[in-house]
């Protein structure tokens, strides 16, 4: 049996990541989010997912910054 894809969401709106979240399951991926930069790091490196996507932004860590994170974490 395959494994579900997953995906990660970053967004620091509640209605943003709902509604994304609720598409994508629907489409069958298994999906994670996070509000922020920092905690969006922390889900990256715990679940792996096989794409992220991110608002830009964003208080504390915007997107840009997190995306540096990310390559820097790699």
């Amino acid at each position: 049996m395959a494994e579900t894809e997953k995906i990660l969401i970053v967004d620091d709106n509640p209605h943003v990541l709902k509604l994304l979240s609720i598409s994508l399951q629907k489409a069958g991926y298994e999906v994670f989010t996070a509000e922020n930069g920092d905690e969006g790091l922390k889900v990256l490196n715990e679940t792996k997912p096989a794409l992220v996507i991110s608002d830009v932004m964003m208080p504390h860590t915007d997107g840009i910054e997190f995306c540096w994170m990310v390559r820097e974490s790699s």
